[in-house]
């Protein structure tokens, strides 16, 4: 085995080697767990805003619940009309098709979503299919927006084509689908 050096070189030696084993150590140890740390501080502080938040709005829940309570109910015109899920799909697509035609567009497809329950009304949908340009498509969905009774619209996908020159006629192919209510809680 070779000899250790001593002296000056054998202490320059040990003060350097204590300094490679603390540099290992701190890459190793050290700054890991305090990158954990630093990580777990922001999720805790994070969480501590977001339970804040959740307890000034659930503090607002009584004063909602009796205003919901001193209304007198659903105005007629927030609903669809209907006493069954296919006589309001039939009013709901009725409604887009009208809107369409006023908007300029023809739907390519519409087809009748079932109806689901939500809370004491029923959702009922319709998955519409268009190609048209830009501002059809844009005034069609004012239109939707804007409807009475209040119409929402989900699950929206636009394609359209590439081109060099960019034209505003040019068509895309939309769908989406339009969800409103009505009242009851029978099929």
């Amino acid at each position: 085995m070779g000899r250790l050096p001593t002296g000056r070189a054998g202490q320059a030696l040990a003060v350097l080697l204590l300094a490679v084993v603390l540099a290992a150590a701190w890459i190793g140890v050290a700054a890991p767990l305090l990158d954990w740390h630093a990580g777990r501080a922001d999720t805790m502080a994070a969480r501590r805003t977001l339970a804040r938040r959740m307890a000034q709005i659930a503090q607002t829940l009584p004063a909602l619940q009796r205003q919901a309570a001193a209304s007198p109910g659903t105005p007629a015109a927030a609903v669809l009309d209907g006493s069954t899920d296919a006589v309001a799909g039939a009013a709901l697509q009725q409604a887009v098709q009208d809107m369409a035609a006023r908007a300029g567009a023809v739907l390519a497809s519409v087809e009748v979503l079932p109806g689901e329950q939500a809370g004491a009304y029923r959702r009922i949908g319709l998955r519409i299919g268009l190609n048209a340009p830009w501002p059809v498509l844009a005034g069609l969905l004012r239109g939707i927006l804007d409807a009475q009774p209040g119409m929402v619209v989900d699950d929206m996908q636009v394609h359209g084509t590439r081109a060099f020159i960019r034209d505003p006629a040019a068509a895309l192919d939309a769908s989406w689908v339009v969800l409103a209510f009505r009242a009851g809680t029978a099929p």
